[in-house]
């Protein structure tokens, strides 16, 4: 299974989502039952299509957790990427970010998207990867 993803047929955190330029958005795919998985799912984000991030920006993708599926908070796992002074590219399919869901995860898991500066490009997929046990 090394190299594989294993992920629920149309479930997504975001689908085609546009990567925020200089602010944050919650996935538009809404919040997946992620909790009580006891580590066995990881949160991937991958290039939708072709992805452009300028030199000095900051990726971030965040959990969070609500038990109610309507009052969201921060988790405390997050993904940070300080893109250097040459920027980043990526293709259709490439890997972005992947986090792990805690295992104390509450019941109901939804994305945050964060960039630091203007001038990034692109839509990518968030998606929970079922780890083999």
């Amino acid at each position: 299974m090394y190299k594989h993803t294993l992920r629920v047929n149309g479930e997504y955190l975001a689908k085609a989502q546009a990567l925020p330029s200089n602010t944050n958005v919650v996935g538009n795919g809404g919040s997946v039952k992620a909790g009580s998985t006891m580590g066995a799912v990881e949160i991937v984000m991958a290039a939708a299509d072709a992805v452009t991030i300028p030199a000095n920006t900051q990726l971030v993708l965040q959990l969070e957790g609500s038990d109610n599926n309507s009052s969201f908070s921060t988790m405390p796992v997050n993904y940070t990427e300080a893109i250097g002074s040459e920027g980043k590219t990526c293709k259709a399919g490439e890997e972005l970010a992947r986090l792990p869901v805690p295992s104390n995860a509450p019941k109901h898991v939804r994305c945050r998207i964060v960039t630091n500066k203007s001038g990034v490009t692109g839509t990518v997929d968030v998606f929970c990867d079922f780890l083999p046990r």
